[in-house]
Formats: structure tokens, sequence, C-alpha cells
């Protein structure tokens, strides 16, 4: 079956057609496309999912809303078993939750009175406080102790008359007190007069065995201190005797020293100049030990090889002897033969000429690779010597570059300690505007609180008026002086308080 696209199908299945003459386009049999019921709804289902995913929204198909449809009637059913794991766990949670709900209805119940009993006491505190202030006050406490001052003078004239009556009383026992104690005074003055006698002996007896004492401790310092300066000097003696002992020994470890060091530094020159003329020597040994080992392998080879041209010499001479023997016996065989022989001959002198060659050429080899081996040595050390003078340079070539990368450091920590020095000039700044603010906006404040206390202190001379007022009336009423409190009305009112 031929198909084209699935719009082209749907264009034409979804073509309008008019009242009365049919289809506005007519689609030939040969250009449709027949399709399966399956695949117009999977179809329809692409098209709807992908509309609603470009709305937001979700499309469930037929298979997706009878699984929903199934759990939600399992889930339904399942809400009323009782016995299940779910429904166990709902119970807990709900019976957790009234628990909860209990608990913290006693909880706003115990902050609801206890919100009351903190509200009272606060106003008790501040009612308290109040009071405490307004008694605190330097009018109500000057006030105040003159209404002390009153109650003292009442109290006073009541003390006044029971003092009389008391001090009579105690004259009366005075007088008696003091015949007794002059009789005891006399008494006691003769007892005082002869103990003072007894002392008097007993401090002259004393100042007696004191004198003695002290005539006999000055004796026995004195000699004490004659003995200690004696052993004071032969210490003095001792130590100087020892200090230049010690001087002398220590003069005599420097010059040894001194010595040492001296025939030390002598030892290590002549060390030095024998390690280096033992290195020469040892060069020198060496190379004459090449040298020697290359005239002696020479020799050799060329020993050898004079050797070997008697033995080539020898052979051919008893070669050549028994080629004339066998010419001269097989002369009368065939002429190919002697050449054959002859030919013969020649290879093996090539062989041997060749085998000869061999050897020279291996000895020069050896002879060259020992001369390259000395050059070579020699010329490592040489490198060593010119590689140590190119790192001693590149050694200072770093250590400049190290100096000259401390001192733009340095430059560059200068710089910015000079940048926060700047930064701390421009915070300083700021503070000052802003304290020239805040003590303007202070200014201000003090103002308006000097006003506020000016109103306050009209209504507690009002207060205090009355205050006052009562209290004289209460204390006349009750009998006791009032002249302290006028006398301090009349003294606050001239000094404006």
């Amino acid at each position: 079956v031929e198909r084209r696209t699935d719009m082209t199908m749907m264009g034409a299945s979804t073509m309008p057609l008019s009242a009365d003459k049919g289809p506005t386009h007519i689609v030939p049999i040969g250009q449709t496309t027949t399709m399966t019921g399956d695949e117009l709804n999977r179809i329809r289902t692409t098209l709807l999912h992908a509309e609603a995913k470009t709305q937001g929204q979700a499309i469930l198909s037929e298979e997706d809303r009878l699984r929903e449809k199934l759990k939600d009637m399992s889930k339904q059913r399942m809400s009323g078993w009782n016995n299940t794991l779910e429904a166990r766990r709902r119970q807990k949670e709900a019976s957790r939750q009234t628990k909860i709900d209990e608990e913290e209805k006693r909880r706003q119940v115990m902050d609801r009175e206890e919100a009351a009993f903190q509200s009272a006491e606060r106003k008790k505190a501040i009612q308290r406080a109040n009071t405490l202030l307004y008694e605190n006050t330097e009018r109500v406490k000057a006030f105040g102790s003159k209404l002390y001052l009153s109650d003292v003078i009442k109290e006073r004239e009541m003390q006044m008359v029971v003092q009389a009556d008391i001090k009579a009383r105690a004259d009366a026992d005075e007088r008696m007190w003091h015949q007794r104690t002059m009789e005891g005074i006399r008494k006691g003055g003769e007892e005082e007069e002869r103990k003072r006698e007894e002392a008097l002996q007993r401090a002259l007896h004393g100042k007696q065995v004191q004198l003695d004492q002290l005539e006999e401790f000055r004796v026995r310092y004195v000699t004490n201190k004659r003995a200690e300066k004696r052993e004071g000097e032969l210490i003095m003696a001792k130590v100087e005797a020892h200090i230049l002992e010690e001087k002398e020994a220590e003069a005599k470890a420097k010059e040894e020293e001194k010595q040492r060091a001296a025939k030390t530094l002598k030892d290590n020159r002549r060390l030095q100049e024998e390690k280096r003329i033992a290195e020469q020597q040892a060069r020198e040994d060496e190379e004459k030990r090449i040298m020697f080992f290359a005239e002696e392998k020479e020799r050799k080879m060329r020993l050898r090889a004079e050797r070997e041209a008697e033995i080539a010499a020898h052979k051919q001479a008893i070669r050549q002897r028994m080629i004339d023997r066998q010419v001269a016996h097989l002369q009368s065989l065939r002429q190919n033969e002697n050449e054959r022989v002859a030919g013969q001959v020649r290879e093996a002198e090539a062989r041997r000429d060749a085998e000869i060659n061999e050897k020279n050429r291996k000895m020069q080899e050896q002879l060259q690779a020992i001369k390259t081996s000395h050059l070579s040595q020699l010329t490592a050390k040489q490198k060593g010597r010119v590689d140590g003078k190119l790192q001693g340079e590149a050694d200072a070539a770093q250590f400049l570059a190290d100096y000259q990368a401390g001192l733009e450091a340095d430059r560059a920590a200068e710089a910015a300690r000079r940048q926060r020095r700047i930064e701390l000039k421009h915070y300083h700044i700021k503070q000052a505007r802003a304290r020239a603010s805040n003590q303007r906006a202070q200014s201000k404040e003090d103002e308006d609180e000097q006003e506020l206390i000016r109103q306050k202190l009209l209504e507690e001379d009002l207060l205090f008026d009355k205050y006052t007022k009562a209290l004289i009336e209460q204390y006349e009423a009750d009998g006791k002086p009032t002249k302290p409190l006028l006398i301090e009305l009349a003294k606050m009112k001239a000094q404006g308080r």
C-alpha cells in the first residue's frame, strides 16, 4: 500500500464540505492511504500528548486511566480496613496528634496563667518602683528627714523626762562608787609603790646582767671579726693565686691552641700539596702505563706477526718442497693437476694473508680505543671544571634575581602600607563625620528630654505640695512639732527646689 505523510492523510480526511456541492477537493484513489484503528489511535494520542506538553498538562492513555481508576478503588476499599500497616500507622499518627493537641491545650492554659501572674507581678513591681522612685527624689528625702526630725524631737522630749530620773539615780550611785573607788585607789597606790620599788631593784639587777652580757658579747664579736678578717685575707690570697693560675693556664691553652691551629694549617697545606703532587704523579703514571701498555701491545703484535711470518715461511718452504716432490712425481701425469695444486696454494696463501690483516686491524682498533678512553677522561675532567664555573655564575645570577625580587616585594609592601594608611585616614574622617552627626542627633534628643523633664518636674511640684500639706496637717493633729517641716519647706522654696 503506498503511503503519504500523516499530515497529508489528516488534511484529506478533515477537508470541509459545502452545503450542496460535496467536497471542495477530491483526492484520487491512487493517492490515498489506508491505516488501522490502532494506528489512528496512536497518532491521535501522540498529537494530544504533544499539545498537552506544550500547554504544561499531562494526558493519560486509556490504560493509564484504567490503572489510576483501579488504584483509587483499591485505596478507597483499603481505607476502611483497620488491620493494615497503613491503617495502624494512621491510628498511631492520630493518637500521637491527639496527645500533642492535648499537651498543647494544657500548655496554653499554663501559659495564660503564667502570663496573668507575670502581668500582676510586673504591675506590682512597676508600682513599687514608682513609689521608690518618688520617695528617692531629693525633695521627698529632705522633707522625710525633717519628718523623722519632728518624730525625734517628740521622742526626745519624752526621753528627757525619763533621763532626768535616771540621772538622779545615777548620781547617787556615782557618789557611792566614787567613795569606794577612792578607797581602792589609795590601797592600789600603796601596792603600786611597793611593786614599783621591787621592779626597780629587779631592773637594776637586770641592767648589770645585761651590761656583763654586752661586754662578753663585744669581746666575742671582736674576736670573731678578727678571725673572719684573717680568714678573708687568706681566702682573698688564695683566690688571687687561683685567678692568676687560671689566667696563666688560659694563656697557655690559647698559645697551644694557636700553635695547634698553625700546625693544622701547615699540615693541611702540606697535605694539599702532597695530594696535588700525588694526583699529578698518578695522572703521569696512568699515562705512562697506558703508553707502556700500548707499546707492549704493539711489540707483542709485531713479534706475533714476525713469528707468524716465520711460521708461514717455514710452512711455505715445507709446502714448496712437497709441491716440488709432487711436481716431480706428477709431471708424468696431467698438466691440469699442476694448475689445480697451484690454485689451492694461492687460496691458502690468500686465507693466511686475510687472517694476518684481520689480526692487525683488531690490534689497531684496541690501541685507538685506549687513546679515545684516555682523551674522554681528560675531556670529562675539563668539562667538570667548566660546569662548576658555569654553576657558580648561575648561582650568582640567581642570588641577584632573588635580591631584586626581595626589593620589589619590599616596595610592594611599602605601597600596601601606604594604601592602608590612606584608607585608615579616610575611615577616621568618616568616623568623625558620623560622630558629629550622632552628636547633633543626641543634642536634639537631649533638648526633647529636657522639655519632658520640665513638664514632669511641674507635675511633681504639684504632687509634692499636696503631699507636704497633708503631712503637716496630720502632724499638727498628732501634736508633733511642725517647725522643722515649715523651715525645710521655706528653705526649699528659697533654693528653688
